[in-house]
């Protein structure tokens, strides 16, 4: 919905687990030579600043970046940890086109969508300065196209995309009950087109929405024939469900990830006890799931 913006939440929960769940992904992609394509539907702003009105004003920055910065963990070995460390010091917390950018090398390709006027003016802003960083400081800076689009239109139109190494992130703002009926189609009928790309779908955890993601979930595995587990399924709790009511009711999210990258299972099992800990009460829980 062109109403949602990413501002307000930037920083939370929800996007620490994104966004390290994201970095470990490129890091993955990064250990061929071999270019690749990342393809990110909903992106947002790119950067964003954590005093501006709209972050103060919901504070939830307080339950993800401000946890994680201050953590004793061993989270703080992570190159994700390092980039968001980074920003943190300069008041800002990084989003995922951002992210994605600092991974890419030369020959590698990144597409951006956003619809929204205002978030769409500020991922170009975004990118303009990482441009001038780039070249002040002489670091590689890969241009990415940005589109003011539908980001299913787009991702359903490019893939498989000429690079077809690659990975496709989406993260819509799942106000609308239609949205996950949407994700369930779209993710379906992309993984067809390009059954060899790595398909990132992060989603909520609302307690008036549990029909409207199993069906989500199931719909898109049950577009995946493997003879072994492709999908893995991420989903931490920093919240108690049964105290959650109304429709301001997120208690956690998750990731769903279609080619998931070997190993990865591995990887956020050893890092989700540690993580859920850091960002959630006692009541926090977490799992891993390959299917």
């Amino acid at each position: 919905m062109l109403s949602y913006i990413h501002a307000y939440h930037a920083g939370n929960h929800a996007d620490i687990l994104k966004h390290l769940t994201l970095s470990l992904i490129l890091e993955h992609l990064c250990k061929k030579e071999k270019p690749f394509t990342v393809i990110d539907t909903h992106a947002g702003s790119g950067l964003y600043a954590l005093d501006d009105s709209r972050a103060l004003k919901t504070g939830e920055a307080k339950s993800g970046i401000e946890k994680m910065i201050n953590c004793s963990s061993s989270v703080r070995n992570l190159k994700f940890f390092d980039i968001i460390q980074k920003y943190y010091e300069e008041g800002f917390y990084p989003g995922s086109p951002l992210i994605e950018n600092i991974f890419l090398r030369p020959g590698d390709e990144q597409l951006l969508c956003e619809l929204h006027s205002t978030a769409f003016e500020e991922l170009k802003n975004c990118f303009y300065n990482r441009r001038k960083e780039c070249k002040a400081s002489g670091k590689n800076f890969v241009e990415p196209g940005l589109h003011k689009r539908d980001g299913y239109e787009l991702l359903k139109a490019v893939t498989p995309p000429k690079i077809k190494r690659g990975l496709a992130v989406i993260d819509p703002s799942f106000e609308d009950a239609s949205d996950f009926e949407k994700c369930g189609e779209v993710i379906s009928a992309v993984h067809k087109k390009w059954p060899a790309g790595i398909i990132a779908l992060w989603y909520p955890l609302v307690a008036h929405r549990t029909s409207e993601i199993s069906m989500m979930k199931e719909r898109i595995a049950s577009s995946v024939e493997a003879t072994e587990p492709k999908i893995l399924d991420i989903q931490m709790e920093i919240k108690r469900k049964e105290d959650m009511t109304g429709l301001a009711s997120l208690y956690g999210s998750g990731m769903f990830i279609v080619n998931f990258p070997y190993q990865l299972d591995e990887q956020l099992s050893e890092i989700m006890p540690e993580l859920s800990k850091i960002l959630g009460d006692t009541a926090s829980e977490w799992s891993v799931e390959k299917r």
